[in-house]
């Protein structure tokens, strides 16, 4: 609330970085297009606007407190906001078309053998875009959005020629899913979800990534019994 809230204060005293966008993005239309089952398109833009603000907040060391600390912060994304609102935007794009060929590729007649897989693709894509996903997920995590992206049209290739090795991956995925709902119900309503709880959501996701497209790498080793030892350590 506190970083919403900072966030706020600065959007009203800084000029808005849209018209900057406009002129900068060449395929501002292409994000509505691809955005469009989420929400309008003017919702994605106040959520890039958001996520590059919380960028350069972060740059410059966080949350401030000080009224001249306040007015250097202001300074700083003055000046870099519409780049960086436009570098996230760039990203976000690439994302959603990824995400859009996905979903074309999940509608039609659908395999019996490769329902389930489909299904959960489709739960998997949903659970990583959504209407404020880029500031909620945080600029940091974007390439590691689009690689989860790219895992998922990798399985897609694989899953007619093996549907059972997917699926003998999928009933892992599915345990240790289950243990982390489990953790995240044990958690306090109006309690803010803690750091390490959310590390082991992004885990999991790795995890997607190793058992299903094990050749776009992970940043660190996993496997689910190293996510539910993470999950026992919380």
């Amino acid at each position: 609330a506190m970083k919403s809230g900072q966030r706020r204060l600065i959007l009203l005293n800084v000029p808005s970085p849209i018209k900057y966008l406009h002129s900068n993005l060449p395929n501002k239309s292409k994000l509505g297009l691809y955005f469009n089952p989420y929400g309008q398109v003017l919702d994605l833009i106040d959520d890039c606007i958001a996520c590059g603000i919380d960028k350069l907040i972060e740059e410059k060391g966080g949350l401030v407190w000080e009224p001249e600390q306040f007015e250097a912060l202001k300074e700083h994304v003055r000046a870099e906001l519409g780049d960086s609102v436009v570098e996230i935007a760039q990203q976000v794009e690439t994302i959603l078309t990824t995400a859009f060929s996905i979903s074309k590729k999940l509608k039609g007649r659908v395999d019996l053998s490769m329902a389930f897989a489909l299904s959960d693709i489709k739960a998997q894509v949903e659970g990583l875009i959504f209407k404020g996903f880029a500031t909620e997920c945080g600029w940091k995590r974007l390439p590691d959005i689009l690689r989860y992206m790219r895992a998922i049209e990798r399985r897609m290739e694989k899953l007619p020629i093996d549907p059972n090795k997917d699926r003998l991956h999928m009933i892992k995925v599915e345990s240790v899913m289950n243990d982390y709902k489990e953790l995240l119900n044990k958690i306090p309503k109006g309690i803010a979800v803690p750091e390490n709880v959310k590390e082991v959501r992004w885990m999991v996701e790795e995890l997607r990534v190793s058992f299903f497209a094990q050749q776009l790498g992970t940043p660190y080793p996993v496997s689910d019994k190293r996510v539910k030892n993470a999950i026992d350590a919380c």
